[in-house]
């Protein structure tokens, strides 16, 4: 495939100018084409806002601001998207005028450019029906704000060619978008499981079963979300959500419709009165209703949905959490409510509307398409690639990933067809360490023999890896924290690019790595080195990664993380340097505040930095890595386990791994 590095956009209105303004954000010249001159003046003032916001906010200078804008071309002129490898098209909905869109860009666009249609009312394989070329239409869905909100639905058109369907997919996953798979369908995914939870709690506030923040309120305590429905209304627009639901009704039928509250409210042209309505109490009958409903009813379509093959639960989740910041999506909640009681609920709503019960929520059979996967395994050639899937969390070590993971590792070591093993981590990070949540619920249950299993069995499937005998390769392209980082280590090689970021900042969370972190990385890295990166908890990149021997290689980022099977090491720690005097001696180094070591003349910002750290958590770690460097390795890493309970019992790491959740500044007292 011809590599997408010149983008057009069709449509200057509030989505259209939004979704230029992502990829001019993200390097590439875009080419933004309108009827009119003040179509396309006012998506560059929509645009110069959005930038402005930044500029304010000091995330980007005046130069960034300048140069960003300076990747943008607009013209009324549809003959320059000539030069356009990709054109998305962002015009209002309607059919007949898409169709006609797409029929005189096919006439200008190169022979290789990539057609998509950012629609949302209509099929894609409808808007490509009467086309020459078919095959190169696919519907990329955004949802607001289309430069800062993460999700985009690829839709495959009955007749699009699949390479460019995966082209698509590498490429928005490059440029910092979350890319789901859906089957070209009425509503997709996110907005047909999303609209019903809005219509629902309209229709219960019709039939009086709750006020309107009372409503908000239960959705938001059951959903774990920040604003209820009806607050989400009055932000996205009422009359957004009365089309969405009407859209849906006429393929899918009335179930779907727009409650008359819904449509009254739109008539009148004003929000939802969110504030001066009175609550009820928690405790009434209303409380189960309302959790019943909008349970039932979204729960019901998402589930509906996987039966039906228009998407899996894994990325119907991932939508959720992306596109419309769930904390959890459809099916994790399902897990946690159990499925039993949501499929009670889900019977209750879809009795009422002569629906059939989804067979995944009926059959134990079936109920295995509702499992989430987290970790999964691809074969390319003679490699095996273990494959992190939760990019929005920054793929974090839990109870059920690590389980995952187990069976990953297993799965390939037994496999003779493959050479070499390649884990690879979507999104920004690699793996940014273990679960923080994980560890806090165990801790504030006092279940801290939970967290003693979790370590001594991700300890366990660490060692499968080291031991594997495939050549084992992470391949560390964004965040490698903490457990991410002890996961590499247990590799035979480690690859980083520009986009790497290492560290070990446990100590400054009030727990020490425990996954191998003070033992491998001592063995890798030499005692003095390795105590200076886990005491101090130091950020470092690629470049400065690989004079220090922990990766092996530097490459620029892969578009398609399958280009990593034909990836070599030649030499292992090719780029390793030896440390400077001052810092070999800090293998002496003991965790104490006051060592001589800190005191002397250039120990400045080092001193500066580990006055910061938990003193429990430092003198322990330290301790660790000297007891455990005269042992074999796996005497090294029982030491490791001997401990967890002692530093998790402490208030340090109590309070620095709340640090986390709540962003504030730790106290340590060394307890």
């Amino acid at each position: 495939m011809k590599p997408i590095a010149t983008v057009g956009v069709v449509g200057a209105g509030t989505m259209g100018s939004a979704i230029a303004q992502h990829f001019i954000m993200k390097g590439l010249p875009v080419i933004l084409v309108d009827q009119q001159q003040q179509f396309l003046d006012r998506g560059v003032g929509y645009i110069r806002e959005s930038l402005g916001e930044a500029l304010e906010r000091r995330l980007i200078d005046q130069q960034a601001f300048d140069q960003i804008l300076g990747r943008l071309h607009c013209t009324t002129d549809q003959a320059e998207l000539a030069k356009a490898d990709l054109v998305v098209e962002a015009i209002f909905e309607n059919l007949e005028v898409k169709k006609g869109l797409f029929a005189e860009l096919e006439k200008v666009v190169s022979a290789d450019c990539i057609l998509a249609s950012n629609t949302s009312s209509f099929l894609i394989s409808e808007i490509a029906a009467d086309l020459q070329t078919p095959e190169r239409v696919v519907g990329v869905h955004y949802f607001y704000h289309a430069a800062k909100n993460k999700l985009v639905e690829l839709i495959p058109g009955e007749k699009s060619a699949p390479e460019i369907v995966s082209a698509l997919e590498n490429f928005y996953a490059y440029y910092d978008k979350t890319p789901i798979l859906v089957k070209d369908a009425p509503g997709f995914a996110v907005n047909r499981f999303f609209v019903p939870w809005l219509n629902e709690a309209a229709r219960l506030y019709e039939e009086g079963c709750g006020s309107i923040a009372f409503i908000d309120q239960v959705a938001c305590e059951v959903f774990g979300v920040g604003m209820g429905p009806f607050a989400l209304m009055n932000a996205t627009g009422v009359p957004i959500a009365m089309h969405a639901a009407d859209g849906l009704a006429g393929e899918l039928g009335p179930f779907y419709a727009p409650a008359k509250i819904l449509c009254q409210q739109v008539e009148s042209k004003q929000d939802w009165n969110v504030e001066a309505t009175q609550l009820l109490n928690k405790g009434s009958n209303q409380t189960d209703v309302v959790t019943r409903r909008l349970v039932g009813a979204s729960l019901g379509v998402a589930a509906q949905m996987v039966d039906e093959g228009v998407i899996d639960a894994t990325s119907t989740d991932l939508g959720a959490r992306a596109g419309l910041r769930w904390p959890v999506g459809p099916f994790e909640l399902l897990e946690k409510l159990g499925a039993a009681q949501v499929k009670t609920m889900v019977e209750s709503v879809f009795t009422a509307w002569d629906l059939s019960l989804p067979a995944c929520l009926t059959d134990a059979e079936q109920a295995q398409k509702l499992r989430l996967n987290w970790v999964t395994t691809e074969v390319v050639g003679t490699t095996g690639f273990i494959i992190f899937d939760l990019p929005d969390r920054m793929n974090p070590l839990g109870e059920q990933v690590m389980s995952q993971l187990n069976a990953c590792v297993d799965e390939l070591n037994a496999r003779n067809d493959i050479s070499k093993i390649v884990i690879h981590g979507k999104g920004k990070a690699f793996i940014a360490g273990a679960d923080i949540k994980f560890f806090l619920d165990a801790i504030a249950a006092d279940d801290l023999q939970r967290i003693q299993r979790f370590t001594e069995f991700g300890q366990q499937v660490l060692n499968k890896i080291s031991a594997s005998d495939k050549v084992t390769i992470a391949y560390l392209d964004g965040l490698a924290l903490g457990g991410g980082l002890e996961l590499a280590l247990a590799c035979d090689y480690r690859i980083g690019t520009r986009k790497s970021v290492l560290a070990f900042p446990e100590t400054g969370i009030g727990i020490y790595p425990g996954l191998g972190g003070t033992q491998r990385g001592s063995r890798l890295l030499g005692v003095a080195r390795a105590k200076q990166l886990i005491a101090s908890g130091q950020f470092i990149n690629a470049k400065k990664a690989y004079a220090y021997g922990l990766v092996d290689a530097v490459i620029e980022p892969v578009l398609d993380w399958r280009e990593l099977a034909d990836v070599t090491i030649e030499k292992a720690q090719a780029g390793r340097v030896e440390g400077t005097p001052e810092e070999l001696e800090f293998a002496a180094y003991d965790g104490d505040l006051k060592h001589p070591l800190l005191a002397r003349e250039g120990a400045e910002k080092l001193s500066k930095s580990l006055s910061r750290k938990a003193p429990l958590a430092l003198k322990t770690a330290m301790g660790l890595i000297d007891q455990g460097f005269a042992l074999d390795l796996q005497a090294g890493l029982q030491l490791e386990l001997d401990g967890l309970k002692t530093i998790f019992a402490s208030q340090d790491a109590k309070a620095g791994l709340s640090s986390i959740i709540s962003g504030q500044k730790p106290a340590y007292i060394g307890k």
